[in-house]
């Protein structure tokens, strides 16, 4: 585990970005939001390129920094909850980094998005159903991808940030290799 990066995978709010800082602290490793670094790239929000060029052309932004992150190593990375919509993301994913699935029920991620104030600046909607309805399907949806994926599932409903990254280093220290060794 001394070298591998680590990527988070989940949806949205289910603390990717929260605890993935906080977890490089305690490892003493880079950390890299994949969202502010593609809305750094893009030179706009997020919400904007999706209103002017649409999901896929946002996820084949995506797909190129991932590609363009996975040799690096002491690396722990922030996914987008979308990521793992394509296939060769899930393989890069998984044959690249310790991949980490840190999930949530419906009912505590619409707690989460609508006690956090940026939800709808920066999270566009991902669908024309209603924030609930949205979230109940994209979770039917999305939940076997990040299955599929993940070497280490961690369900985060109950737990604080600090807790959630308290669990993961008592699992990353039991970890004996990497995904390519």
């Amino acid at each position: 585990m001394k070298f591998c990066s680590i990527a988070l995978i989940g949806f949205r709010a289910t603390g990717k970005s929260s605890v993935g800082a906080l977890l490089a602290r305690k490892l003493h490793r880079e950390f890299l939001d994949m969202d502010e670094e593609i809305t750094r790239h893009l030179g706009m929000s997020i919400q904007k390129w999706v209103q002017l060029h649409g999901w896929p052309s946002f996820r084949d932004a995506e797909s190129r920094l991932l590609q363009e992150l996975s040799p690096q190593k002491n690396l722990v990375l922030a996914t987008g909850g979308g990521v793992i919509e394509r296939e060769n993301n899930r393989e890069l994913l998984r044959n690249s980094f310790v991949v980490i699935w840190l999930q949530a029920g419906a009912s505590t991620l619409l707690q989460r998005l609508e006690k956090d104030p940026v939800t709808r600046s920066n999270r566009p909607p991902l669908t024309d159903l209603a924030w609930k309805n949205e979230v109940e399907e994209m979770l039917r949806r999305r939940d076997p991808l990040y299955a599929q994926c993940a070497h280490i599932h961690l369900e985060t409903n109950a737990l604080t940030r600090e807790e959630t990254v308290q669990r993961l280093l008592e699992i990353l220290s039991r970890s004996e290799k990497c995904p390519q060794e």
